[in-house]
């Protein structure tokens, strides 16, 4: 049994606007998944609805077996959830903040757990301070350790790093990792592809309220990730010779480089066939170098084409 299961989840609000349409997700316990898209295209919807902000308007979402509105008491035990927006009680000291979150839940008392939180996220000397006092970054640490103070075992990051320092982002993913081999799962959204691409074990994708596509990180890379050979000539041309153009290849501005792409799927990459051809051009060849397609690269493709399938 998936640890969240949502089938055919729907919201729509007020005025007809559709935020879910139709989603439907399987995330197993302890996976790590990323969930990319652009604004406006569902990903706080979707987790607001899982976590029990919002109500579905239709579907089914379950966690850990338990319907997030018939028996949303005992889903909402299992969540964790730091969100984008940082709304700290300003007054409230930062130990008793984290602790009164693990009371909301009915848990007992645990300073040493708390303690040991805090710890990790590098509050234990500021937890004495008051909240309001603290900066931008130790504010967003303390969300997280509120998410964490009841030990959830599904945990929400909703954009978690933005505009945070380097080293709360470092610590951060330390943290994600330790969760995971405790067998948390974990649901990430970013902007950061990057991270996504480093920590995630699937990638989901979610443009206009729909899941595009929910993949294993590596095969999707594998599968729609293009390498790119750069060939720096000797000597600067102007146009493309034209028996080179049969080779999917792009001019530089300087003249100097010609970019050729090819699939690592493909039986053949016709790199050996493209430096004869280059040889019998007469160019001289300088130097080589690849690059492959970053998750960054495949999620602009994948709503692009979404896009313009849809006008």
């Amino acid at each position: 049994m998936a640890m969240v299961d949502i089938r055919d989840a729907r919201k729509t609000y007020d005025g007809g606007f559709e935020a879910l349409r139709g989603v439907d997700l399987q995330i197993q316990e302890g996976e790590i998944l990323a969930l990319l898209g652009p604004n406006g295209a569902g990903k706080t919807t979707l987790i607001s609805a899982i976590c029990g902000i919002t109500q579905p308007t239709a579907g089914q979402i379950e966690v850990g077996g338990h319907d997030v509105v018939r028996d949303y008491r005992e889903a909402r035990k299992l969540i964790g959830l730091v969100p984008q927006e940082i709304n700290l009680e300003p007054f409230e000291k930062v130990a008793s903040t984290v602790a009164f979150s693990r009371g909301l839940f009915g848990l007992p008392k645990n300073d040493a757990l708390i303690e040991q939180i805090l710890r990790k996220l590098s509050l234990w000397e500021k937890r004495n301070d008051r909240v309001m006092a603290l900066s931008g970054g130790m504010k967003r640490r303390v969300l997280i350790a509120k998410a964490l103070s009841h030990e959830p075992r599904v945990l929400f990051l909703d954009e978690p790093t933005a505009g945070v320092d380097v080293e709360l982002r470092r610590d951060m993913w330390q943290i994600v990792e330790e969760l995971r081999q405790d067998g948390v799962t974990i649901i990430l959204t970013t902007h950061y592809i990057e991270e996504a691409e480093a920590i995630a074990d699937r990638v989901g994708v979610i443009n206009k309220g729909q899941i595009l596509l929910v993949e294993d990180k590596d095969s999707l890379m594998t599968r729609m990730g293009k390498k790119e050979l750069t060939v720096e000539l000797d000597a600067p041309i102007s146009d493309i010779p034209q028996s080179l153009s049969d080779f999917d290849l792009t001019l530089g501005s300087d003249g100097k480089t010609l970019v050729y792409a090819y699939d690592t799927a493909a039986e053949r990459t016709g790199i050996a066939r493209l430096m004869a051809a280059l040889s019998e051009a007469g160019l001289v060849v300088r130097d080589v170098s690849t690059a492959q397609n970053s998750l960054e690269d495949i999620f602009v493709g994948l709503v692009s084409d979404e896009q313009e399938a849809a006008q």
